[in-house]
């Protein structure tokens, strides 16, 4: 895989900081909704002035902080993938899981609102943080594919599992970064997830039958 830039020079330190302060304030279970323009420039260091040289709203804020964490956990996860699956293959599950959640835990304040934003009273959003998902999540699918670690499977089942795996680790995620004494355990109990969820859609999918007219 050809190296990616690092999307971190692609925001403006001043955007940047306000980004990294709405993420503190709301890392804590608080809603985008619920700041003000005021109180995430204060807790930024920066005049009210300047959010607007950035941003028009602060959703437009909060969809470039899902986007902005999102650019740089993809490139980190199919990197992990593709020299787990040069390594050996059948270590992918583990070290991706692994990778996640170190990437989760060291960006605590962004994975805890993007949880709360997922239910949250903002459709837009709502919509952002589940389309940033939906990346991850084709992007798994599309590297099951091209290192053959699926052959068995169609694209679409591949597609079907990758989401689902997607959406348990990110909701684990919650409890990885919150219990520390558990998070090797969790490791554990993803790759027996992700394992057996491959391995149940292998056995369906070669003993499905066609429907026969008047069965």
């Amino acid at each position: 895989m050809e190296p990616t830039p690092d999307p971190d020079l692609d925001l403006a330190p001043g955007k940047r900081r306000l980004i990294e302060a709405a993420l503190r304030l709301t890392a804590g279970g608080r809603s985008f909704a619920s700041l003000g323009l005021r109180e995430v420039a204060r807790e930024a260091g920066l005049n009210p002035n300047t959010f607007y040289r950035h941003f028009d709203t602060l959703d437009d804020l909060a969809r470039e902080a899902v986007e902005w964490v999102s650019r740089r956990l993809r490139p980190m996860l199919r990197r992990e993938r593709w020299l787990a699956a040069h390594d050996e293959p059948h270590s992918v599950p583990r070290r991706a899981c692994a990778a996640f959640f170190a990437f989760a835990l060291d960006n605590r304040e962004a994975f805890l609102s993007a949880l709360a934003e997922y239910h949250g009273t903002s459709p837009a959003l709502r919509d952002a943080v589940r389309a940033n998902l939906h990346e991850v999540s084709a992007e798994m699918a599309d590297d099951v594919v091209q290192l053959k670690l699926m052959p068995a499977l169609s694209r679409t089942t591949i597609d079907e599992v990758c989401t689902q795996i997607v959406l348990q680790l990110f909701h684990l995620s919650h409890e990885y970064i919150g219990t520390a004494t558990h998070r090797e355990a969790l490791i554990d109990y993803s790759e027996r997830f992700i394992v057996r969820l491959f391995a149940g859609a292998t056995v369906l999918e070669q003993h499905q039958q066609p429907l026969s007219i008047g069965a």
